[in-house]
């Protein structure tokens, strides 16, 4: 059978220069780019099992990364100790990005720190808001306006806190959501 899918690739392919029983070629189109196969090393990744494998459709929980809720209720410093403790040893790839469950995992304690540390600053910027509901649409958009870059701003500042201490650069973080 893969003689056969290989068969049909090369019938595919436009014919490549040194081709043969060993390898096979294939042009990247719409780019200057090739393909090379070698199919030695091909035919011994495979392996021809005598039974059939079962097959099921992938869920959500296959991928699920167990974080326990740190709570609502804890300090800054508690927060970020019980924090950097789910989140673990912090792995990388070889392209020294995170590794998706520790990306997973800063990205979602970071957030909800965020939320922890700005609480207060988001409960002033709504009362700053409800002052103007319904009755001055201006400086509701204006108290709106106002308050959106320095959420931003707060924001930042929490998630430098959380990378400062998981010894993360905040260009690593961002490198890796690329």
């Amino acid at each position: 059978m893969l003689e056969q899918k290989l068969a049909v690739l090369t019938a595919l392919n436009v014919s490549v220069e040194g081709d043969g029983d060993e390898k096979v070629s294939f042009n990247v189109y719409g780019t200057n780019k090739s393909i090379v196969i070698d199919k030695v090393k091909l035919r011994e990744a495979i392996t021809i099992k005598d039974t059939p494998v079962v097959e099921r459709q992938a869920t959500a929980e296959d991928n699920k990364i167990d974080m326990p809720v740190i709570p609502a209720d804890a300090t800054e410093e508690e927060y970020l100790e019980q924090a950097i403790a789910h989140i673990g040893e912090i792995k990388k790839t070889a392209r020294k990005t995170l590794e998706k469950e520790t990306f997973i995992k800063v990205f979602k304690y970071t957030g909800d720190f965020a939320k922890l540390k700005n609480k207060a600053f988001k409960a002033a910027a709504q009362e700053k808001r409800i002052e103007h509901f319904q009755t001055d649409h201006k400086k509701y958009l204006e108290a709106l306006k106002a308050t959106i870059g320095e959420e931003e701003k707060a924001y930042e500042a929490s998630s430098n806190i959380m990378f400062d201490k998981l010894c993360i650069s905040q260009a690593c973080f961002e490198q890796t959501q690329q």
